[in-house]
């Protein structure tokens, strides 16, 4: 059953997170969210908070166990990092914007209305026989139908060079009304990475998969719906969120990542600590250590010294500041900006 520990705890009255009133589609039951899978949506979405500040802070998590606490930390980093990009009322200025980018702009097309979306090469915003149009391989679309979402990395324009438009249907999640931070065209057709996901790739997707719904009758959503998540790889594909193994070597992404200016990146379990703790790339590093790791010893070691670095420790804001049981953490504030 997933969410194991703390499984008899329902979630207390009052509290924020979005998924607070949700329901755990468990075998053939549905059950309350636990309070410590609640509490972790609202960690993640402090996180999300914090980025806003200019400095940087660690979060330090120990669980029993790691799993789900990426998962459920990133929804709710997401979730309050959200913000709306889609405007269908104003496409004169994004068209205006758009005849500046140079040809070979890898671009998605946003429908206004619809699920029909489009990923390709830009090669012009123009005048054909007196209509605005987007020009995306050898197709032309209205520009008063479509928004342009340009895709910068992981994106690589050139998998599209020679490509026509690839039409690319918007994964509107079934059951997501209410759970979403946004109007669902908005937030499952433009990309933006929120948060950064780093540990087993195969675990996170698997987690992630995980179905809650918002009632005993609504469509059942999985998580994977609120956090968005994709690899490097996945060429094309919408995201809010990157997942990136821990076996990669932090040198090898770190730039590129840290261009894209995440909010929060989650360090998922204690090996994982041990090997990207000195590679911070976002304003907010969340770090979660399971007590049962062999490594643990050695990730609560290194984050004992960093601390030791910190300019302060930081407060947990009320409602996050009695963790459920089995649940510790403590925050501080780096002595440096974000750069």
């Amino acid at each position: 059953m997933p969410f194991g520990y703390n499984r008899g705890l329902q979630v207390a009255p009052g509290e924020s997170t979005p998924l607070r009133s949700a329901l755990l589609c468990a075998e053939a039951d549905r059950v309350p969210i636990p309070v410590w899978a609640a509490w972790m949506v609202e960690l993640g979405m402090w996180a999300a908070r914090l980025a806003e500040e200019s400095a940087t802070h660690l979060i330090a998590v120990s669980v029993p166990a790691r799993e789900y606490v990426a998962v459920l930390a990133g929804c709710g980093a997401v979730y309050e990092a959200f913000f709306r990009q889609l405007d269908p009322a104003s496409w004169k200025p994004q068209f205006e914007r758009a005849r500046s980018l140079p040809p070979g702009t890898l671009v998605r097309l946003v429908p206004v209305n619809g699920l029909a979306s489009f990923v390709g090469l830009l090669g012009a915003a123009r005048e054909d026989r007196s209509r605005e149009v987007y020009e995306v391989g050898t197709s032309l679309f209205m520009a008063d139908h479509y928004r342009i979402d340009v895709l910068g990395w992981p994106d690589d324009p050139s998998g599209f060079i020679g490509q026509d438009r690839v039409r690319d249907e918007l994964d509107i999640p079934l059951g997501g009304q209410g759970l979403l931070p946004g109007p669902a065209v908005d937030f499952c057709g433009y990309s933006f990475l929120h948060c950064v996901l780093i540990g087993s790739r195969r675990a996170i997707e698997h987690e992630a998969e995980t179905m809650v719904a918002t009632s005993d009758t609504s469509e059942p959503l999985a998580l994977r719906a609120l956090l968005r998540p994709r690899a490097v790889r996945d060429q094309g594909r919408q995201y809010r969120s990157l997942i990136i193994s821990a076996k990669e070597a932090p040198q090898d992404c770190r730039l590129r990542v840290t261009q894209r200016k995440p909010k929060v990146t989650v360090l998922d379990g204690a090996s994982t600590v041990c090997r990207w703790l000195g590679a911070p790339i976002s304003p907010v590093t969340l770090a979660v250590v399971e007590r049962t790791a062999a490594s643990s010893e050695a990730a609560a070691d290194m984050l004992d010294r960093h601390r030791s670095r910190s300019a302060e420790d930081v407060p947990l804001p009320n409602d996050l500041a009695q963790p459920p049981g089995g649940i510790e953490v403590l925050a501080w504030r780096g002595r440096t900006g974000t750069g």
